[in-house]
């Protein structure tokens, strides 16, 4: 124990100094980014000068709202500011479902920024100029679906920056300058699906980023590649489909904990040492273009269905490939493209039962017994493009061996001309095809012509593959996770695009509401004045008739007798004389 005591110090001190040159190293390299990124902005954005936009500030009149508009494009315009007075308007906010303010130059946004912009699920800000993501900058986007903050100058992401994106599933900062994330960066964001941190500084994470608990699926991409990691990262999550680490500067892979990991890509590293005993889950795995001396945890791999340890040195590893591929059921693909293989070196390297698609392209075979492959019986695709095949010892075997071959591709190697006639007619004679060209041969060491055939390797499935290949239906569940992805994110771009059509053509069914409503009441209006003028018409005529029956009745005929100088009522002309003197 008192010898064990110095090392862990001297290791604590060690990562601690190695901590305190990363954090005198980083904004050094953050400055470079930052400049280097801010020129290439500028030169992006030299095409768009001629805009009326240009270095202007984003306006309410400039939003163009009048029109009810859910989707507003301001992209390419060259603001320079956004201002606040959009913050100010008064009402409940604006119905914008999709904005896009990409391709401008804007350089800062604060807590006013977005915040009547509510109904918000789509905003595009890349190829900006931001440098700093506030914790509350987009504090109101409470639906938002999409953020797009790639090609900026992000360095800094305060801790609480994306908290009250609650509905977030999609997020991009790819080709930013972020040296380092928060802990818990991601903590309440349980709808995260795709998060992309590609062509950015960061050289660690915390691994705590996200809250597995609480998350709704898995997250079908995380994109860590073209950063500086130099060891493998870990982040603590329920699951991941697809991991990009590709393009780093990592020598060994090895992880503490199980990663749960469906699909790897982690090629174009310095890796020599690849421990993945904590992968046993993975589907898909990709180690080209490494420097692999030693491999193990292969043999444990039991839902493996893709390897590809293209541009290693497989003979410094064989012993543990040759024990792994017999071992792992599941195994689909196996690429060993520019490998340093030849007839000595392959020898007992290959057996496998379900092997269906094998890519030995760009290696050293000169003279290949077929005999050396003949323990892969499941083949059906072999390729054998780009290497200095001069003899295929036993070709004639090639239909017994492999009664489930149906492509074999020879192109771009070093064929006497007599022998590949010989082995094409032989090909031509079984139910085995082949993407090479006659022309594709030597004669008297003079290549006749370059063959123009460009074979497709792993050709996809037609109905009858399917049919007869019944058997191995299970393992090709998920052959591709980048398909999964493409259906997934057309699925929901499409499930977006019908929402905000059924919403515009709610609001124009409100608005020809509103419009017929309106014609109804002016309808009932002028009925309901002509009722009354109809109403006031006929109870004036009765009053006239009223008036004339009651004069009628009034109104006594009265005849003059001028003999007896008198009327017929009996009143005389002196009295009528009379009466009128009194009055």
């Amino acid at each position: 124990m008192g010898k064990m005591q110095p090392t862990k110090r001297s290791t604590i001190a060690s990562l601690t100094l190695a901590m305190i040159c990363l954090a005198g190293i980083s904004p050094s390299h953050g400055d470079e980014c930052v400049s280097m990124k801010r020129d290439r902005h500028r030169t992006i954005m030299e095409e768009y000068r001629h805009s009326p936009n240009w270095d202007g500030y984003l306006t309410e009149d400039t939003l163009n709202l009048q029109n009810n508009e859910t989707e507003v494009d301001l992209s390419r315009q060259g603001f320079k500011e956004v201002h606040w007075h959009l913050s100010s308007v008064a009402g409940e906010g604006y119905d914008v479902f999709d904005l896009n303010l990409a391709f401008n130059n804007l350089e800062e946004l604060n807590e006013l920024t977005f915040l009547k912009f509510y109904s918000l699920e789509m905003l595009n800000l890349s190829n900006n100029r931001l440098q700093m993501i506030s914790n509350l900058t987009f504090g109101s986007l409470i639906r938002l679906v999409e953020l797009d903050l790639s090609f900026n100058l992000i360095h800094t992401l305060e801790r609480q920056a994306f908290d009250r994106l609650y509905a977030l599933e999609s997020l991009s900062l790819r080709e930013n300058c972020l040296v380092t994330l928060a802990p818990n960066q991601f903590h309440f964001n349980d709808h995260l699906s795709s998060v992309l941190l590609d062509h950015n500084q960061l050289a660690f994470l915390p691994p705590v980023l996200f809250d597995p608990v609480t998350m709704v699926d898995e997250i079908y991409e995380f994109d860590l590649s073209n950063n500086n990691f130099r060891r493998m990262p870990y982040v603590e999550i329920k699951e991941i489909a697809l991991l990009k680490i590709d393009n780093n500067h990592i020598e060994t892979l090895t992880v503490n904990k199980t990663f749960n990991v469906r699909a790897l890509q982690i090629q174009h590293n310095n890796i020599y040492d690849a421990d993945l005993f904590k992968f046993s889950r993975a589907e898909h795995i990709d180690l080209s273009h490494n420097n692999l001396d030693n491999i193990v945890g292969l043999h444990e791999m039991n839902q493996l269905e893709y390897l590809d340890l293209s541009s290693n040195n497989v003979s410094r590893f064989d012993y543990n490939l040759k024990y792994s591929i017999r071992n792992i059921p599941s195994l689909v693909t196996l690429r060993l493209q520019n490998c340093s293989l030849n007839e000595h070196n392959i020898q007992g390297l290959l057996a496998s039962e379900s092997i269906l698609n094998l890519d030995l392209s760009q290696n050293n075979f000169v003279r290949l017994n077929v005999s050396e492959l003949a323990r892969m019986h499941t083949l059906q695709y072999l390729s054998l493009n780009f290497n200095y095949l001069r003899e295929l010892i036993n070709y004639e075997l090639l239909g017994l061996e492999f009664p489930f071959l149906e492509l074999v591709s020879l192109s771009f190697n070093r064929w006497n001309c007599t022998y590949y006639d010989q082995l094409n007619a032989f090909l031509n004679r079984t139910h085995i095809r082949s993407t090479s060209d006659p022309r594709d041969c030597y004669i008297n060491g003079t290549h006749v012509t370059d063959s123009y055939i460009t074979d497709a390797f792993e050709p996809q499935y037609t109905m009858n593959h399917v049919k007869r290949d019944m058997t191995v239906l299970r393992n090709l569940g998920r052959n591709t996770i980048y398909f999964m992805y493409a259906l997934f994110s057309t699925m929901r771009a499409q499930g977006n695009e019908t929402y905000l059509h059924q919403i515009r053509q709610d609001r124009q069914l409100d608005v020809l509401e509103r419009d017929v409503d309106r014609l109804l009441g002016m309808l009932a209006f002028l009925v309901a004045i002509f009722a009354c003028v109809l109403f006031a018409a006929v109870a004036y005529g009765g009053f006239l008739l009223v008036r004339r029956w009651q004069h009628s009745r009034a109104v006594k005929v009265v005849t003059y007798n001028k003999r007896a100088n008198e009327f017929s009522n009996g009143v005389t002309v002196n009295d009528v004389i009379r009466d009128n003197s009194v009055a």
